[in-house]
């Protein structure tokens, strides 16, 4: 079974709003509310693609039925936590192509939440065979829980992946997780270099290959992703036909990659489902929402190729 491990969840509201304009009073087309969240996309996207996946972390006490009704036949160990769980709102609008974020502070967690959710952990991990830490921390968690969750899996032999930002990707790429994936800019944080081009995001990537590491993915937006282990660069893009949303591109790409890693596949089918994924995901309005006959048709749409 793949965790998925979800510490800040996120409630996402997704109008579509044909010509916004700040200040003006204006009608949505239409809204959508989604439990979200970057772990929850990625264990939403993991098991429409089939894998057993199990989902744990915290969430508000009021949110919590509506968070499992979004994973019905998912194993879900959710911490709940005093507070409510923090709004994402997203303004689409698709006579401009803009899109406007409106990001709520939610729960803080106690010290007593931390040691419930780490003696949960301690024992939903017996058995599992990969964990994905995925997104923000919430306030009150110490910026070091990353590296320590990498760590305890480590002991027991887990593959681990980790898709964070700031201080905790710093913390948790120094416990070197089996797998990480950041964009550009958290490159450059991670390692002090520019990746301006593929052959750069490699060559920096390629420097975080240590200890347990065994492989790198860096997002470059519109301009694909590169992947290195630590024989082989490859660069790969994806043509979606029609970008509708941009939010949760980067958690369906991570979904992909693990798919295929699960499954023992080869680096480049790793990278060709990532991007099919992610670019399914832009296709749809939603954080994860991926419609089959789209995945079918951007699996068709990739194009891998050798860094050098």
């Amino acid at each position: 079974m793949v965790l998925v491990i979800g510490l800040n969840p996120a409630i996402d509201r997704i109008l579509i709003v044909p010509n916004f304009a700040v200040g003006a009073t204006l009608k949505a087309e239409s809204v959508q509310t989604l439990a979200a969240g970057k772990a929850m996309n990625v264990a939403a996207v993991l098991r429409l693609l089939g894998v057993r996946v199990g989902y744990a972390g915290f969430v508000g006490r009021e949110e919590a039925a509506f968070f499992r009704r979004r994973l019905p036949d998912v194993e879900c160990w959710m911490v709940e936590v005093d507070g409510r769980t923090r709004t994402d709102t997203t303004l689409i609008d698709p006579v401009g192509h803009t899109e406007t974020h409106v990001r709520e502070p939610g729960f803080a967690v106690q010290t007593e939440d931390m040691e419930r959710f780490l003696d949960a952990f301690t024992g939903v991990i017996v058995g599992v065979e990969f964990v994905v830490m995925s997104g923000s921390l919430p306030p009150g968690a110490p910026e070091g829980l990353y590296a320590e969750l990498v760590g305890l899996c480590h002991a027991r032999h887990i593959r681990t992946l980790l898709d964070t930002s700031g201080t905790p990707l710093a913390m948790g790429a120094a416990a070197r997780p089996s797998f990480l994936k950041p964009n550009t800019e958290e490159l450059a944080e991670l390692t002090g270099g520019h990746a301006g081009s593929a052959a750069e995001a490699a060559l920096w990537g390629r420097t975080l290959l240590q200890g347990n590491t065994q492989a790198v993915a860096v997002t470059r937006g519109a301009e694909g992703a590169v992947l290195v282990d630590r024989e082989t660069a490859i660069q790969g893009n994806a043509s979606v036909p029609s970008v509708v949303n941009t939010v949760g591109c980067g958690d369906a790409f991570v979904a992909g990659w693990v798919a295929k890693l699960v499954s023992g596949s080869p680096l480049t089918e790793q990278l060709g489902e990532a991007l099919a994924v992610a670019g399914a995901n832009a296709m749809t309005h939603g954080a994860g929402v991926i419609e089959r006959r789209n995945l079918d048709l951007m699996r068709d749409r990739v194009t891998i190729s050798d860094v050098w």
